[in-house]
């Protein structure tokens, strides 16, 4: 994409009124030179920039920002705009009135399986645990159909029970919020010792259908630290790392957390890593193991954000570690 292409669709974006974008501010932007415009001086407008930049480049918010502050090191910090406040939906809150009282039920019970499942995936992430697609954990078994007391009862069978719902109606309400596009029902046979191929169903929430769940139940979806600040995992061990200074961190840092930090990686195949971290050679050193050290960015990345960081996170120590890069 060439400069003249980039500016052309920069144009076109909503927030471009006043910024007078060319293929000349685009080079001067890229190559780290002054941008003339009294607007360009805002922190705000600079936010701004970095989200249009983004959408046009296709890559999340952070990638711009990071390379930003790469190659612009003496520019204000660009403030992106805030993300709009996601309220309860009317489509939403009127496909739930729909429903009758069994089928809420069945759909509250499901959803609620459905972040449990979510929550677990995200905790084995954390303790490095081999990643599963979400097309594997987000379809749940809702019923085994053989006696009870050999199979027992499914997670979501549990749920529905403690709320006063039992097995009879469980085809007709899956069949109902099926077709109202809030699940989606797989059918299949599952062998059991002693009783051979059983029928059984299993049942995924679909997005709309965890909308509706979300909006009818009050249940607010876990908001993501704002671009460009790290989750509290991810925090930690850049502080880690940091704390670690010249003598570096073992080079089985464990999980996924390089795939996200270290320079060189990636933690989609896409776009890259934050570059914050990088496994090398201690200093003066040629031969022998690896070790992480912090990068020139992560130092930086520590420095400009450790007051939003210190606010977001307030349970993570960062006691001292202003005096590490003093």
């Amino acid at each position: 994409m060439s400069t003249e292409e980039t500016a052309s669709m920069l144009r076109r974006k909503q927030g471009a009124q006043g910024l007078h974008i060319n293929a000349e501010k685009i080079r001067d932007l890229e190559r780290g030179r002054r941008v003339r415009g009294w607007m360009w001086r805002s922190p705000e407008t600079l936010g701004q920039v970095a989200r249009m930049l983004a959408h046009v480049y296709r890559v999340p918010d952070r990638v711009v920002m990071d390379a930003w502050h790469r190659s612009r090191p003496e520019d204000p910090l660009p403030v992106l705009p805030g993300r709009r406040g996601g309220q309860p939906s009317e489509e939403s809150m009127t496909a739930w009135h729909a429903l009758n009282d069994r089928q809420r039920d069945y759909l509250t019970c499901i959803f609620q399986q459905d972040q449990e499942a979510e929550e677990e995936q995200r905790q084995n992430r954390y303790a490095g645990a081999e990643h599963r697609p979400a097309t594997e954990w987000r379809r749940m078994t809702l019923a085994i159909y053989a006696p009870a007391d050999v199979v027992g009862y499914t997670r979501i069978q549990s749920r529905l029970r403690e709320s006063g719902v039992h097995d009879s109606g469980v085809g007709s309400s899956v069949a109902a919020l099926e077709r109202r596009g809030l699940i989606i029902a797989y059918r299949d046979r599952v062998y059991i010792d002693g009783l051979g191929d059983v029928p059984r169903t299993l049942v995924e929430m679909t997005r709309r259908g965890r909308a509706v769940a979300r909006a009818a139940l009050g249940v607010r979806r876990e908001a993501e630290p704002p671009a460009p600040l790290l989750s509290s995992w991810l925090w930690k061990i850049v502080l880690r790392v940091a704390r670690a200074g010249a003598h570096g961190v073992d080079g089985s840092l464990s999980g996924r957390g390089p795939h996200y930090l270290a320079v060189g990686q990636s933690p989609d195949g896409r776009t890259p890593s934050r570059g914050f971290i990088v496994l090398r050679h201690p200093d003066g050193v040629t031969h022998g193991p690896y070790l992480w050290f912090i990068t020139d960015s992560g130092r930086r990345h520590i420095t400009d954000h450790l007051s939003a960081y210190r606010a977001l996170y307030p349970g993570i120590d960062t006691q001292g570690i202003e005096q590490i890069f003093a």
